[in-house]
């Protein structure tokens, strides 16, 4: 106790200065160019300056080069020995460790690590048609551009080399000829916290690749969307409108995570050398001092919606809107703006990479684009179906109302005036992806009525779909109809290891030796499916009871009841992705919540 395995000194800077200057063009004309047709037509430019760090406390490689080289490029002229908050100490440790580094003006890179995307051109048009006195038809495109989020560059620039340094003395292992010196040796004084320090004379930086997040300067440019609709709306009623509308979308030069100087898959290795993988996998990389994750701009999207929505404007103490939608959505990358995205090769949140020939089961020579469609899949935060409603009723009790419209003042103040609000929603599963752990050797979903309700550590589980877990190990269910669908045989699962004994991914592979070793090819990209099934849906109802009571001329009171989750419907969670159970015990959303509330204006 207090003796730790690894220690580490961690130098970095603990903010950014970020400097950004953005340039926005609109020119926009509408034309009534016959009594009943209206176009508009419209150009916006915008120009967004790529981020610099007031200090220059950024670094970025040269994509071109990093095969050959172990160096970082800095800002402008700005030499790492110039920037501030980058000790020599931490420049001494990556020096002695090989890292180099030059200035951006002296190899011809740009001066902010980037290059200045001008072509952001975003024509618009629309067109509106009125049919006749309750009928109108609209069309419009539109494209449009957005520059990346600064959290992106932030979260990513944290950890880059030279700005960032970790000391490491493994304690548990610093006697390399023996492996288990922190079991076998009593600890020294210096080795027990709060004694135990870091010896930063002796580099302390491992041999393994040092990470880095980099940019791809070579064809960097903004995000760009073009959009397109069709919409059709009639009037139902006094103050009441029906719409219908097709939407369509492309996005393209969006921000992609890909994976430059990747490692061979030992899978990979194996089948080309006949010999094991080095102990030291970073070997196995074109340059096996760097561990990459890259960001570039060649993601992609597409998405079609077919909406429809009644509305009826306030009228005789009623409102409402109501909204049903048809969603279809497909990209490369769903990263959200306030993260830079983990992203890997068998990512199925959004965030995959692209991977390299090398990480490919039996390195087939497949291009970029066709690489990159291998993370073009549905999107997993849009359901295929949403229902949207929103109204407002005004009780009719009270003074002129339908039940008590000759009450008294007093009477009146107590039964009259009370308003209902209600919002409220229903979706359809998120388009969801089986563990990219296991293999799929069929189609592993199930009808509603073929999911079994089972027990398991006393817990209710629902078998959402047919995935891997033992079913001997569960109760409450018939075994017969169980094993139908989950066998007891592992090796007779629809998901299930590669290898189902051994309980992993590796198979026997015969070295030049001719003796067989078992390698596994988790580190390839899966073959399963990508988000090919929606997972459970939800719902949920708001509900609010509401009224002012007027005290004075300038004053009076607000009283409201609101019941969030009014039903206290629970909705189930995601099934686990790699045994397809539901558990039944716990809930996606908040149990009923209720407030109260009394507000004084005046």
């Amino acid at each position: 106790m207090g003796t730790p395995t690894h220690l580490r000194n961690q130098a970095n800077r603990g903010f950014f200065y970020f400097e950004q200057a953005e340039m926005g063009l609109y020119v926009h004309d509408s034309w009534k160019v016959a009594p009943r047709t209206t176009i508009d037509i419209g150009l916006r430019y915008d120009r967004w300056a790529p981020y610099g760090e007031k200090n220059d406390r950024l670094a970025n490689l040269d994509l071109n080069t990093i095969g050959s080289s172990f160096q970082v490029v800095t800002p402008g002229t700005t030499r790492a020995e110039d920037i501030s908050g980058i000790l020599p100490s931490m420049l001494q440790a990556y020096s002695d460790r090989g890292l180099s580094w030059v200035t951006a003006d002296s190899v011809g890179f740009p001066g902010r690590l980037l290059p200045q995307d001008n072509n952001n051109f975003g024509p618009r048009i629309g067109v509106a048609h009125r049919i006749g006195d309750k009928m109108v038809l609209r069309a419009g495109y539109g494209e449009y551009f957005w520059t990346m989020p600064l959290s992106q560059i932030l979260q990513a620039a944290r950890t880059n080399p030279p700005f960032n340094l970790r000391f490491l003395n493994l304690i548990a292992s610093q006697n390399g000829a023996e492996p288990f010196y922190g079991l076998t040796n009593a600890p020294t004084s210096n080795q027990v916290l709060p004694n135990a320090t870091v010896d930063i004379s002796q580099g302390g930086l491992p041999s393994n690749a040092l990470s880095m997040d980099v940019w791809d300067a070579r064809d960097w440019k903004d995000n760009r969307m073009q959009n397109w609709h069709f919409t059709f709306e009639r009037e139902l009623g006094p103050e009441t409108a029906l719409r219908l509308s097709y939407i369509g979308t492309h996005g393209r030069d969006l921000e992609q995570k890909f994976f430059p100087n990747a490692r061979e898959a030992d899978f990979n290795y194996v089948t080309r050398t006949g010999e094991a993988p080095p102990g030291n996998r970073d070997f196995t990389r074109v340059n096996p001092d760097w561990s990459l994750r890259g960001t570039n701009h060649t993601g992609f999207s597409n998405s079609h919606l077919l909406q429809s929505e009644i509305e009826r404007r306030y009228s005789n103490g009623l409102a409402f809107q109501w909204f049903y939608t048809f969603s279809r959505v497909l990209t490369t990358n769903d990263t959200g703006g306030f993260t830079s995205g983990g992203g890997n090769i068998n990512a199925t949140n959004g965030q995959s990479g692209v991977p390299e020939v090398q990480q490919l089961l039996g390195a087939p020579n497949l291009s970029y684009d066709e690489r990159l469609r291998l993370g073009y899949y549905n999107s997993g935060q849009v359901p295929a179906h949403r229902v949207r409603w929103n109204a407002i009723y005004d009780l009719p009790f009270g003074r002129g109302k339908k039940f008590g419209s000759n009450s008294s003042g007093a009477l009146d103040q107590v039964i009259g005036g009370w308003q209902i609000a209600s919002i409220g929603n229903w979706r359809g599963g998120n388009w969801q992806s089986v563990s990219s752990g296991r293999y799929l050797f069929g189609d592993p979903t199930l009808d509603a009525d073929q999911r079994l309700e089972v027990t398991l550590g006393g817990r209710q589980q629902q078998v959402f779909f047919r995935g891997d877990f033992n079913p001997e190990s569960v109760t409450g269910v018939d075994q017969a109809a169980l094993q139908a669908l989950v066998p007891s045989d592992r090796g007779q699962r629809i998901l299930r290891p590669l290898n189902p004994v051994q309980g992993n991914n590796s198979i026997p592979l015969i070295l030049n030796d001719g003796t067989a070793r078992f390698t596994n090819v988790g580190d390839t990209v899966n073959w399963n499916a990508r988000n090919f099934f929606r997972g459970p849906g939800a719902w949920n109802v708001d509900f609010s009871v509401f009224k002012t009571f007027n005290i004075f001329e300038d004053m009076n009171a607000r009283f409201s009841a609101d019941f969030f989750n009014a039903f206290n419907a629970p909705m189930d969670v995601n099934p686990n992705s790699t045994s397809g159970l539901i558990d039944l015990g716990r809930q996606s959303n908040d149990p009923r919540i209720i407030q109260f509330s009394l507000r004084f204006n005046w």
